[in-house]
């Protein structure tokens, strides 16, 4: 059977370095044949990689889609606010699509998408990439089971460290509303996802309250530049100060060490406190090697290229050396959604971005047993507490080191070719079923302005 072949709509983190690989990993499978890119670093990266024809690469979509359908699928990583042209152009030349979360950023916007693919008959999957991770799925399983007994309580937490609030949510692409999304969107269309999947309820009724507290002028300390590099009094107390975070990458050793477990971690607690010799432990080891030539997120972001010296120069021209309270952010760092579910259950999804490690924790009360959960950087564990025994039951949920999203990003690679190959059943977040949880971040999103109650 010959491979999918698939055109790439937007070669950033998301596009070219988490899901494209998939075609390199297994060339067999999947094979693209076309990238529109508005950055020619990136565009020109691509087409090295992917062998990719010169009539074939382009600065944006419109050419490639204006032409005859080159392909089964286009994978759309664009922008969150320039998912819906592109993904409407796609389905209506007969592509495929798999388009990266949120659907859009507007409500209108991501119901004409869905209603669009099923008017065209072509599949329109969405990168909820937790239903595909085996921490998630192994929830699942388990309160399928009934070991848990009627599902009482559901308190999930999304919590970001405050180094990842400050690189996508103060400095970055998420930053602003009227530029991208609210952060509840963005973030957490994930984490409505899952528990709706988890619970396999729908909810009823919600509230929101939550602000953007911390990252204002005021809160600046005294005599702050605009840049960390302009020479900050306090860069060396500041967490967020941008080498610190971009050069040193300590607060990601820290996020992957807290997480991990075995060679990993040790590696990682190595890393932070002796550098230097991970540096020459590199030269014989790869996992080290790894560390010690880190490329990936968020330095990857930064710049096309992430050498230390091109980093350096980003930070002091780019966005991400910005003072994070000197930055044009307008989305909160704190905000609660209280849910109420058929059954009735009661759920919590509290999300924030002052966390000391970038994790998600789950708690699931039943009348039988509780289920807490943690999934984080480095790895992941669930752990069963049986009410009558007091037995204590600890699952390994982690995934092979590198996999993005506790394993979910290979996963769901995995699934969409083998929906388009084969015909196989294995997608779990098509459209339709994506949709609820873009409704459910508008909903709160806008509970939290009005302060009131919205039911469904």
């Amino acid at each position: 059977m010959p491979p999918l072949t698939a055109i790439l709509i937007g070669a950033g983190q998301r596009g070219a370095l988490d899901y494209a690989p998939y075609a390199l990993r297994y060339p067999g499978e999947l094979q693209f044949v076309a990238v529109a890119e508005p950055v020619a670093e990136r565009r020109e990266r691509f087409a090295r990689l992917h062998h990719l024809p010169p009539e074939n690469v382009s600065a944006s979509w419109e050419p490639l889609l204006a032409r005859p359908k080159m392909a089964g699928a286009a994978l759309i990583c664009t922008p969150d606010q320039q998912h819906t042209g592109p993904t409407l152009a796609a389905l209506q030349a007969g592509y495929d699509v798999l388009l990266e979360k949120p659907m859009a950023t507007r409500q209108a916007e991501c119901i004409q998408l869905v209603e669009t693919a099923e008017q065209t008959g072509r599949q329109l999957h969405i990168c909820h990439v937790l239903r595909y991770s085996p921490h998630f799925q192994k929830m699942r399983q388990i309160i399928q089971s009934g070991i848990l007994g009627e599902i009482i309580n559901v308190d999930q937490r999304e919590n970001a460290a405050y180094w990842h609030m400050a690189h996508s949510y103060v400095r970055g692409n998420w930053a602003n509303s009227i530029h991208s999304s609210p952060m509840i969107l963005a973030k957490c269309c994930h984490d409505f996802d899952i528990l709706l999947w988890l619970l396999g309820r729908r909810c009823e009724r919600l509230s929101s309250v939550g602000s953007l507290r911390h990252f204002r002028p005021e809160n600046a300390p005294a005599g702050a530049p605009q840049r960390c590099l302009d020479g900050c009094p306090a860069e060396k107390t500041c967490p967020y100060y941008a080498p610190f975070i971009y050069l040193d990458l300590v607060p990601l050793w820290r996020s992957y060490a807290a997480t991990a477990s075995g060679f990993p971690r040790r590696a990682m607690q190595l890393n932070l406190r002796s550098p230097g010799l991970i540096k020459v432990l590199g030269g014989v080891i790869p996992l080290l090697r790894q560390v010690s030539e880190y490329r990936g997120w968020p330095r990857s972001v930064v710049a096309v290229d992430p050498t230390p010296e091109n980093v350096l120069e980003a930070l002091r021209h780019g966005p991400y050396g910005r003072c994070v309270y000197r930055c044009d952010n307008d989305v909160v760092d704190h905000q609660s959604v209280l849910m109420q579910f058929e059954g009735p259950i009661s759920v919590n999804l509290s999300m924030h971005g002052h966390s000391h490690i970038e994790y998600r924790t789950t708690r699931i009360e039943g009348t039988r047993g509780t289920l807490l959960a943690e999934l984080g950087l480095g790895g992941a564990w669930i752990e069963l507490r049986q009410h009558r025994s007091g037995q204590r039951t600890r699952i390994n949920t982690s995934p092979p080191p590198g996999e993005g999203h506790g394993g979910g990003d290979n996963a769901l690679m995995a699934a969409f070719v083998d929906s388009l190959r084969t015909g196989g059943s294995q997608a779990l977040t098509l459209g339709r079923q994506s949709l609820q949880s873009h409704l459910l971040a508008f909903a709160a999103e806008q509970a939290r302005l009005d302060h009131r109650i919205i039911e469904f």
